[in-house]
């Protein structure tokens, strides 16, 4: 392997991290990857899907087998995504043409063990398939690699492997479940509904299983084999150090260079020996004796406790006598001798500044008070403004809102004629049937919601009209004669104006009308001017 060439940022890494790795791998190499797996995959599973159609009893699960065949052999069809990433890995560029042709070289070793039973037990076997098919390792060799390729991160490989399982199970639930909810009936969406008619189609059943195990499969087949393989160059970088061998790979050699050391070395001993020549010149006695005689007494003061001597003292005899005193002096000068020690403190000075006249600023100070008071009655003000609706003290009732207008019918009272049976009668016997169907019907709903407070929204269509009239008839807040002529209404208007069934008179539709909306009800001996236009009608 040339570590020197590699693309991606390798180093000993967790095992999260290096799974998090595989999944930038996949993405930058994502087309020719899923060409590749796309190529081999559904070719696969189309054959196998046609298999199960025309030989469809195969065994106890009749066609289902040949599903099982298409999730047997997809261990070898790994391999080519595989081929192709570890090129890209380190710089080589392999296009999915080259990829397909190179595959079936790439599907020696490994492959009965894979096939038989790992393919039941073991799902770190995407960490496993680099040792035959990159290494070429066989019999011992690759047991022992397994072994020690498999040490501290087998277990995160077998747990991935699971999760990619259960992500396929998943998407294949999906696609049964949206197919279910297109099956429900119309009180309610079911998304199971396709399952448990599985029976009564077995061969949409069939195919439908077909189809949902390949879309899955196509989608987290690569994502299995990108993050196996950087789980396995994750423990060769951790067994192997290949980060140092990178490191120092990525070293340039140095350069020699041309130089005279020794002749540098010897001009700096020259000029090191002559400065200390020239420093190491003798101290006159005047000055050995200053030196000697100094001490910390004249840094300090002496502390007050210091007995200070009992007057001067006499006249030396002899220079030998002065310089014993001299030496006595000194040695009871020394830091070991001396009752007390000098230290630099910090002291406060006597002379204090002169206080400056301070200005008064008290006006200032209750401004700034007042103004705070106000700041916050205002904010609390605001506060109890912005959500008195949630403050049930200060909630005050909504007015109600009523639509004016049902399914491009205009329902206001002042659109309305001031008799609506008669006027609609008068429309049938005109041949428009429609236009006098929609104003008993939009009539009807004015009633629901000015007379009634039915409470109907804007954009509710017919049925949800007929579904609010029927939870307030449930409720005893519509009477039962009002809600069955609503229902009966409902029924001719959507007959009339969506599927062009006219009923053939509309004059017991206009009498139940008068009877059960009109404010003033018809009398039996003075009859309504509707009915007069019904004798009419009849007459002619």
């Amino acid at each position: 392997m040339q570590l020197d060439q590699l693309q991606i940022d390798l180093r000993p890494r967790p095992n999260a991290q290096a799974l998090d790795l595989g999944f930038a791998l996949l993405r930058s190499n994502a087309s020719t990857v899923y060409i590749t797996w796309l190529m081999l995959w559904l070719p696969t599973i189309l054959l196998c899907g046609l298999a199960a159609f025309f030989i469809p009893k195969l065994g106890f699960f009749g066609g289902g087998w040949w599903l099982l065949i298409a999730w047997w052999i997809r261990p070898l069809l790994e391999r080519a995504p595989l081929y192709i990433l570890s090129r890209r890995v380190f710089g080589e560029s392999v296009s999915w043409q080259q990829a397909l042709r190179a595959w079936p070289s790439q599907c020696g070793g490994g492959w009965f063990r894979l096939l038989v039973w790992w393919r039941l037990f073991s799902a770190a076997r995407g960490l496993y398939q680099p040792i035959w098919q990159l290494e070429g390792a066989r019999g011992k060799i690759a047991a022992n690699r397994i072994r020690i390729i498999g040490r501290k991160t087998a277990s995160s490989a077998a747990w991935f492997g699971a999760a990619c399982a259960h992500f396929e199970g998943l998407l294949q639930l999906g696609i049964f479940a949206l197919i279910g909810a297109f099956m429900s009936d119309d009180q309610i969406v079911n998304p199971l509904s396709f399952l448990a008619n599985m029976r009564e189609s077995s061969s949409l059943w069939l195919f439908t299983s077909f189809a949902a195990y390949g879309i899955a499969v196509g989608i987290i087949g690569p994502i299995f084999v990108a993050c196996s393989f950087t789980l396995y160059l994750n423990r060769r970088a951790s067994l192997e150090a290949w980060d140092i061998e990178i490191m120092l790979r990525q070293l340039k050699p140095v350069q020699p260079k041309k130089n005279n050391t020794s002749k540098i070395a010897a001009a700096i001993f020259l000029l090191c020996f002559s400065s200390l020549l020239l420093s190491s010149n003798e101290v006159s006695a005047a000055d050995r004796t200053s030196v000697a005689t100094q001490s910390d007494d004249d840094k300090c003061e002496k502390p007050s406790w210091i007995k200070e001597t009992p007057g001067p003292r006499d006249a030396a005899q002899s220079p030998q006598q002065q310089a014993i005193r001299d030496d006595i002096d000194t040695i009871y000068r020394a830091e070991d001798l001396r009752p007390y020690r000098c230290q630099a403190t910090w002291k406060r000075p006597d002379n204090k500044m002169p206080k400056q006249a301070k200005a008064d600023l008290s006006w200032l100070a209750l401004l700034l008070k007042y103004v705070a008071i106000i700041s916050g009655l205002f904010f609390v003000g605001w506060l109890l403004l912005r959500y008195r609706r949630q403050i049930w003290d200060f909630t005050l009732p909504e007015k109600k809102r009523f639509a004016t207008e049902v399914g491009g019918l205009d329902i206001r009272p002042e659109s309305l004629p001031d008799d609506v049976s008669a006027a609609a009668l008068k429309l049938w016997n005109s041949n428009q049937a429609r236009a006098a169907i929609a104003l008993l019907y939009r009539a009807t709903l004015s009633r629901l919601v000015n007379e009634n407070g039915l409470v109907i929204s804007h954009g509710a269509t017919e049925n949800d009209c007929l579904r609010l009239a029927k939870i307030a008839h449930s409720m005893q807040e519509l009477d039962t004669p009002i809600f069955d002529y609503v229902e009966q209404c409902t029924s001719i208007w959507l007959n009339a104006a969506y599927a062009h069934r006219f009923p053939n008179d509309i004059d017991k539709l206009c009498l139940d009308w008068n009877a059960i909306f009109s404010l003033k009800k018809p009398n039996a001996a003075t009859p309504s001017s509707s009915q007069t236009i019904v004798k009419k009608g009849a007459q002619t």
